[in-house]
């Protein structure tokens, strides 16, 4: 199973993020955005989530992770996720 954070830009999804981490569980990130003063502990964005529709492939990696998806992409995620 995946968990998947999700909502609209400026929502809280980065912070829900970090919770979950700081609760152990492990989420999937690539670090590719640094940190800023609107998210001084970063964004927990993975850029592979932007190509979903085009290789979904990944997802198999991300059993008993948590990943970070913004709403307008969720429609991407397959069917059996």
């Amino acid at each position: 199973m995946i968990t998947v954070v999700s909502g609209l830009p400026r929502s809280g999804t980065s912070l829900m993020m970090q919770m979950l981490a700081a609760g152990g569980m492990e989420v999937l990130t690539d670090g590719q955005r640094s940190p800023d003063a609107d998210n001084p502990q970063g964004y927990y964005e993975l850029e592979r989530v932007k190509r979903l529709k085009e290789d979904s492939s990944w997802l198999a990696d991300a059993d008993g992770k948590a990943i970070k998806v913004v709403s307008t992409l969720l429609y991407d995620l397959p069917l059996d996720y």
